[in-house]
């Protein structure tokens, strides 16, 4: 392994929360979600350099929010049109070595554990990509789409939540370029899960307190479930 980088997706508008502003800027005990998860990245210690991911609109937004925080290695880039294209901003702003890993991160999801960050690295250097995942406690069934009846029920121990952190190799991330993404930005991948296809990804185990700001009232989950603990 040789550097470690962390990519921050906080390209939101608000418009979903229907807020003045977008859910990264939205408070949490007293920080913004998107200070919350650069102190986190930060109190790992091991980063080469954290990229930050904006909305063309809100680029001096950011750059106030962090301006504290930030480290010289440390960059704010403009998004693209949706989340992937939004990632792959932020990887080619960065000249990378194939043993070289990136962290890509939501910052809506404040709440991830710093030993969950050394497991995602051992799992990417097995596996060339590695998520966070949480087991699925409810019963799953699958319906297909504009139908309201189902046929086929999952198997509950087989279905986990995909969350961020996620992690990818140089390598990996150099493969996956070569393919051609779908012409319609409503087809692009929606995380690293489903960038990888079928290819292996490596599976970092987490718990109910990895939660994502999404909706109104969701910073009050958040806050309930927040947890101090690093470790």
């Amino acid at each position: 392994m040789n550097n470690l980088y962390a990519i921050l997706l906080a390209g939101g508008t608000g418009s979903r929360m229907g807020l003045e502003i977008p859910k990264q800027f939205l408070h949490l005990r007293g920080e913004s979600l998107l200070r919350h998860s650069v102190k986190r990245f930060q109190r790992f210690g091991l980063l080469k350099s954290i990229v930050v991911v904006s909305h063309p609109d809100w680029i001096l937004e950011t750059e106030k929010e962090l301006e504290d925080l930030l480290a010289p290695n440390d960059r704010i880039v403009e998004g693209g049109e949706t989340r992937h294209l939004s990632t792959l901003q932020g990887i080619k702003s960065l000249t990378y070595d194939e043993k070289d890993i990136f962290f890509i991160h939501d910052v809506a999801r404040p709440s991830f554990k710093q030993n969950e960050l050394f497991q995602l690295v051992e799992q990417t250097k097995i596996f060339g990509a590695a998520s966070i995942v949480c087991p699925v406690t409810e019963s799953l069934v699958r319906v297909k789409l504009h139908q309201n009846y189902t046929e086929e029920p999952l198997k509950r121990e087989e279905v986990y939540a995909v969350k961020t952190p996620q992690s990818v190799a140089g390598f990996m991330i150099n493969e996956l370029l070569l393919e051609a993404l779908p012409s319609n930005p409503k087809l692009h991948p929606t995380d690293l899960c489903t960038w990888m296809g079928k290819r292996k990804v490596g599976m970092v185990e987490t718990d109910f307190h990895n939660t994502k700001v999404t909706s109104p009232g969701d910073i009050t989950l958040a806050d309930s479930l927040y947890i101090e603990d690093l470790t």
